[in-house]
């Protein structure tokens, strides 16, 4: 269990290639790496909270790559199709307006996410 900054408790699970975090109490994110396809997929368990859980960690990704890594790192996004269960650009799921990722002003998106170094 990790303390956060504001005196409360958040639930943390880290391991070699996966971790289970809670950004907002009762919204637990799950992230898993898979070292040979240099992927990470995030997984949320409410739909609703998708679009909050895709702007935080495109928000620490960027945070990370311009304050440590200098701006060298890059990645694509990508969304699972409700309706497939395939994997497409995150901008492909935008332009098209696919629902659960963008059927709201708040662009709720995600139940899977998967970010790939290229």
């Amino acid at each position: 269990e990790l303390s956060s900054r504001s005196g409360g408790n958040t639930n943390l699970k880290l391991y070699e290639n996966f971790a289970s975090i809670e950004l907002e109490k009762g919204l637990p994110v799950h992230l898993l790496e898979n070292k040979v396809a240099q992927t990470i997929s995030l997984y949320v368990e409410d739909d609703s909270s998708a679009g909050r859980v895709l702007t935080v960690i495109q928000s620490m990704l960027s945070k990370v790559n311009h304050d440590v890594m200098g701006a060298g790192l890059t990645w694509e996004t990508y969304v699972e199709n409700a309706t497939t269960k395939e994997l497409v650009r995150l901008s492909e799921a935008q332009r098209r307006k696919w629902s659960p990722w963008f059927h709201s002003e708040n662009q709720q998106e995600t139940e899977k996410i998967s970010s790939q170094s290229v």
